[in-house]
């Protein structure tokens, strides 16, 4: 719906599709926020696995979407998917947070 609308600058929260469907909002330009609760989502580290870091932000997502399901998620716990994505991407973390602070900037025009 959005690629048949023409939506130029979107930023998919939470996204629970198959990565494997994800790419026509790659090549749109269109960014996919990632929450803590990657560290235990197998569908998000696919999809950051499968995804460029170019198209990745964080998210907190609080109180939910947390790294422990049976805790409150405070916005504190971004570092958690900040680390996730670093790990999976195999870079380091100051790598990763500068990429995705660029994303921002050129999403929102910071």
């Amino acid at each position: 719906m959005l690629l048949d609308r023409g939506a130029l600058r979107v930023q998919l929260h939470a996204f629970d599709g198959k990565a494997s469907t994800a790419g026509p909002a790659v090549e749109a330009g269109y960014f996919f926020s990632v929450p803590p609760s990657i560290l235990r989502s197998r569908q998000k580290q696919k999809l950051v696995r499968a995804l460029p870091l170019g198209s990745l932000l964080l998210e907190s997502d609080s109180p939910v979407l947390g790294p422990d399901p049976q805790q409150r998620n405070e916005p504190a716990n971004i570092r958690y998917a900040l680390k996730a994505i670093a790990e999976i991407k195999e870079m380091t973390e100051q790598t990763v947070a500068a990429v995705i602070d660029e994303n921002y900037r050129r999403l929102y025009g910071l």
